[in-house]
């Protein structure tokens, strides 16, 4: 499992900023309802315009979701104070959150039969 993390960083941003709590989620099976096609030219013009054009199919190779379980975990507020201009702090609770949604999927992954020799990668 891969999550694309490490680079978005705003929303820990626009939190501390406005002073609200963050609370980290995992969905388990989130990523086999629908399947994406992930190479070709419309992955290289995505990338090229910095846009998700994505082509996406599901059930009967519609854009209708399969129908497979989703475990759906929460893990704790972080407890994010409020800094009207936060500089440092957002790498440092961005770290904060990424470790908390790792600890969420390694503690709960043995509920999901196929994802109990998965790891989570964040990029």
């Amino acid at each position: 499992e891969r999550l694309y993390l490490k680079k978005r960083k705003g929303f820990i941003k626009l939190a501390l900023r406005e002073g609200v709590d963050v609370v980290p989620i995992y969905l388990f099976g989130n990523t086999s309802v629908l399947s994406a096609l992930k190479h070709g030219p419309l992955a290289t013009l995505s990338r090229k315009l910095q846009v998700s054009l994505t082509w996406f199919w599901g059930k009967y190779y519609l854009p209708i979701p399969r129908d497979e379980n989703i475990l759906y975990v929460v893990g704790k507020p972080l407890g994010l104070p409020h800094i009207e201009e936060p500089t440092q702090e957002v790498d440092k609770w961005h770290a904060v959150y990424c470790d908390e949604v790792t600890k969420l999927f390694e503690l709960h992954k043995e509920r999901v039969p196929t994802y109990k020799h998965k790891k989570l990668f964040i990029d």
